[in-house]
């Protein structure tokens, strides 16, 4: 589901699309330029770029492909299927990782996964679902992709399902290798449906890619160089890389087993290093800085909710923020990670920003003394800045270490960031990508 900082001021909107599957947010598009795009070109064109963009040109809208994202009949984006890196965007269908360059709609190239895809409809499905293949984890050595397949019989042997994690030269396309790790025989109804497929890490140690579904979680770890599975992990679901770890969610907890706890192993071996949040009826692990690890836990003997800052190497808490208790089951807010310093947080209303590196708070809107409140959500973080909507839907970018207004000449919510361009959904809820203004 897409990922927004929700505030009170927004409940009427998001009430009315909530049968839908998740909140609208508004794209703000001059009538007479909705729905227009210049035509797709081999040629590349004149680029204006910024780090970070302040403004977008919704008057050059390009179309991205239908398989970048999922959007509900509200026109806004409840799942991501697209990485968006510099004005290339990487996107992972249950056949297929391809790239396409965002300022032209030209595709790049299309690799083809190898096998019968066992969830075929992830992209396109009659309901929103919160399943599917997660965006790809691009490197400047690899794109790699994680989708579910369903093996066929052979004969006497039975069929399985599998793992597929895909691995491509972001550049030239150039297949580098797929591998496939059986995750159960199907004789007995097990299918990749509504799972989720996800890769974590890509480093020069490892690749490391996660299987969730109601029946069980499994987690590989691949030679980065030829797909050679290194290790492997049952009941693990891999949620960060903190240097030489990797932290996920372990449902092996021998006290009780409807606990979980956040489990931190070796990237190369699979070796467990430290064990932290136990006893936890629910963990998320969150992106962040690699020296701290960030996680959202419930508490399983009280149901409440918790923010924690760990330290990496060790597990031990450095920070945490109990949230706002609720009348039913407590859930800390979403929370967004500026991809250098900042997380940003919101709880019942209340928008935080937290020092990634030290866990420490840094601002919190609303602030009656300078009489501002907080906006009316936000959609994506990145480089320092906050993009979002005011409570009047109007965009807007926050500066994410002080919190004060950076643009509000912004003409666009976007889903996703670069130097080259925003990507989301127009008012039609069709996937568009807007070069940078300023």
């Amino acid at each position: 589901m897409r990922r927004i900082l929700s505030v009170a001021a927004g409940l009427g909107m998001l009430a009315l699309t909530a049968a839908c599957g998740g909140g609208s947010l508004p794209t703000t598009l001059p009538t007479d330029q909705a729905g227009q795009q210049p035509p797709a070109s081999s040629a590349q064109p004149e680029a204006v770029t910024a780090d970070p963009p302040l403004a977008f040109d919704t008057g050059k809208g390009v179309t991205l492909p239908r398989t970048s994202l999922q959007s509900n009949l509200g026109g806004s984006v409840t799942s991501k299927f697209m990485t968006l890196r510099d004005r290339t965007g990487y996107i992972i269908a249950p056949e297929s990782l391809s790239a396409v360059d965002v300022l032209t709609g030209r595709e790049k190239w299309n690799i083809k996964i190898d096998g019968p895809a066992a969830d075929p409809n992830a992209h396109n499905g009659p309901f929103v679902e919160q399943s599917g293949p997660r965006p790809p984890l691009v490197t400047d050595k690899l794109a790699v992709g994680a989708v579910p397949l369903r093996m066929p019989e052979q004969g006497t042997t039975p069929g399985y399902l599998a793992l597929a994690v895909i691995a491509v030269n972001p550049e030239t396309g150039a297949k580098a290798w797929q591998a496939n790790t059986k995750i159960a025989d199907d004789q007995y109804g097990i299918s990749g449906e509504r799972s989720v497929t996800h890769v974590v890490a890509a480093t020069d140690k490892a690749v490391v890619a996660s299987f969730t579904q109601s029946e069980g979680n499994l987690t590989v770890g691949l030679d980065p160089a030829t797909g050679k599975q290194l290790w492997e992990r049952k009941k693990f679901d891999a949620g960060s890389v903190n240097g030489d770890l990797v932290v996920g969610v372990d449902s092996t907890v021998a006290e009780n087993s409807s606990m979980v706890q956040a489990t931190a192993l070796d990237i190369a071996t699979g070796e467990q290093k430290w064990v932290a949040a136990a006893k936890s009826s629910a963990v998320e692990i969150l992106q962040g800085d690699p020296a701290m690890v960030v996680l959202k836990a419930n508490e399983y003997s009280s149901g409440h909710a918790f923010l924690k800052f760990l330290d990496a190497a060790t597990g031990a808490e450095k920070f945490s923020v109990e949230g706002t208790r609720n009348l039913g089951p407590d859930r800390y807010g979403d929370c967004l990670y500026d991809e250098q310093s900042v997380l940003a947080c919101t709880d019942s209303g209340v928008l935080t920003a937290y020092d990634a590196k030290a866990g420490t708070k840094l601002w919190s809107l609303p602030d009656q003394a300078a009489n501002r409140v907080p906006p009316g959500g936000l959609t994506v973080a990145w480089h320092g800045a906050l993009y979002g909507y005011t409570n009047g839907r109007q965009p807007i970018v926050l500066d994410a270490k002080t919190g004060k207004d950076l643009s509000t000449d912004v003409g666009y919510v976007p889903d996703w960031v670069s130097k080259y361009a925003a990507a989301g959904v127009d008012k039609d809820g069709v996937p568009k990508a807007y070069p940078v203004k300023k």
